[in-house]
C-alpha cells in the first residue's frame, strides 16, 4: 500500500525552518471507520531562533522527536481514518501534556498562577515547554521569556488540540463512538520497568481507564499476529492525551501506541533504514485489521481497504 493522495513524503524536507502552522490535517476521502489518528511527536520543523538559541547541536535537539511516525501511519487515511501531524517539535513544544505544565526555573518573569508547577513530568524537565531532551540534557543556556513559552501554547497548544478535540467530537457525532489512536515511538535503549528490554511495540491504555479492554485486546492481537513483540502499559501508559481524550463511559476510547525505533530507522543518524518499508506495511496490515474489528465489520472491507 502506498502513501495516500495528498501526503507528500517531502512535506517536512526542511529541518531548520519556520513553523507556518499548528498541524497538518490529512482527511479520507470519506471517513468509514469511527477512528482519529493523531500524531504529536512527529513535528520536522525546527525554528532557526530555537536553534541558534539552543546548547546542543540540531541532531541532539531531535533525539526526542518521533522521528517518521506520521509516514508510518499515513496509511491510515486510505483505511478511512483521518490524520493529525503536530508541525512543531517535542523539544518546542509538547501537546502530551498538560497546556501549562511549566517549570519555573526556566523562564524569565513570572507565571500565571494557575501554572501546574510541580508535577512529576516538570521536575523531570519534561513540562509542555520541555526543559530537557535525550539522557537529561539541557536545551537552554539560561532563561527564556515566560512570553515566548505563553506564545507557543497559544499559538501552538491550543490550535493543536483544538483540530483535535473537534475531530473526535465529529467522529463520535457520526458513528456513535470513537476510538482515538496516539500514534509514537520510542528509543530502543533502555529497560522497561520490570528490566526487561522493550518490545516491538508498546500499547497504552492507562492500565485499562481510557479504552475499553476489547480496543487494547485487538490491538494486540493484530500486531503479534504480524511477528511482532507487544507490551501493554509498561513503560509507557499513555501521556496527556490518551488520559485527557480517553473516556470510555462516553464512548471515547484513547489508545497509545509506541513503535520501537530500531525497527524502521538508525538511532545514531536518524535516517530510515531497510526495514521502514516492511515496518509501514506492517503497521498499515495491523490498522487495517483493527479498524475492521473495531468497527465491527468484516474481513471483505478490510482486503477491499488494502
Amino acid at each position: 500500500m502506498s502513501v495516500p493522495p495528498g501526503y507528500s513524503l517531502s512535506d517536512s524536507d526542511d529541518i531548520v525552518a519556520e513553523i507556518t502552522r499548528p498541524y497538518s490535517l490529512y482527511q479520507p476521502a470519506l471517513q468509514v471507520v469511527p477512528v482519529v489518528v493523531d500524531v504529536p511527536h512527529a513535528g520536522r520543523h525546527y525554528p532557526p531562533a530555537f536553534v541558534d538559541r539552543a546548547r546542543l547541536p540540531l541532531r541532539s535537539l531531535r533525539r526526542s522527536e518521533d522521528a517518521y511516525v506520521d509516514r508510518l501511519f499515513a496509511n491510515c487515511i486510505a483505511l478511512g481514518a483521518p490524520l493529525l501531524v503536530a508541525e512543531f517539535p517535542r523539544a518546542y513544544l509538547d501537546v502530551n501534556r498538560e497546556p501549562y505544565e511549566l517549570d519555573p526555573r526556566m523562564f524569565e518573569g513570572r507565571l500565571p498562577a494557575f501554572a501546574n508547577t510541580r508535577s512529576m513530568r516538570v521536575a523531570g524537565g519534561l513540562g509542555t515547554i520541555p526543559r530537557i531532551v535525550g539522557d537529561a540534557h539541557e536545551i537552554y543556556f539560561g532563561r527564556i521569556p515566560v512570553e515566548e513559552a505563553l506564545a507557543r501554547i497559544d499559538g501552538l497548544y491550543r490550535p493543536y488540540h483544538a483540530g483535535l478535540r473537534g475531530l473526535v467530537q465529529r467522529t463520535q457525532a457520526a458513528f456513535g463512538t470513537c476510538i482515538l489512536v496516539d500514534a509514537h515511538s520510542m528509543p530502543s535503549n533502555g529497560l522497561d520497568r520490570d528490566g526487561v528490554a522493550k518490545s516491538d511495540v508498546i500499547l497504552g491504555d492507562r492500565f485499562g481507564t481510557s479504552a475499553s479492554g476489547h480496543v487494547i485486546d485487538i490491538a494486540e492481537s493484530a500486531f503479534r499476529a504480524l511477528g511482532l513483540s507487544v507490551t501493554r502499559n509498561r513503560p509507557y501508559a499513555g501521556g496527556f492525551i490518551t488520559e485527557h481524550y480517553g473516556a470510555p463511559a462516553s464512548g471515547v476510547h484513547a489508545l497509545q501506541i509506541e513503535i520501537n525505533r530500531a525497527l524502521y530507522m538508525n538511532e545514531t543518524t536518524l535516517e530510515p533504514h531497510a526495514g521502514f518499508v516492511e515496518l509501514e506495511q506492517a503497521i498499515a496490515s495491523a490498522m487495517a485489521d483493527c479498524f475492521a474489528r473495531w468497527s465491527g465489520w468484516t474481513d471483505d472491507w478490510r482486503e477491499a481497504a488494502e
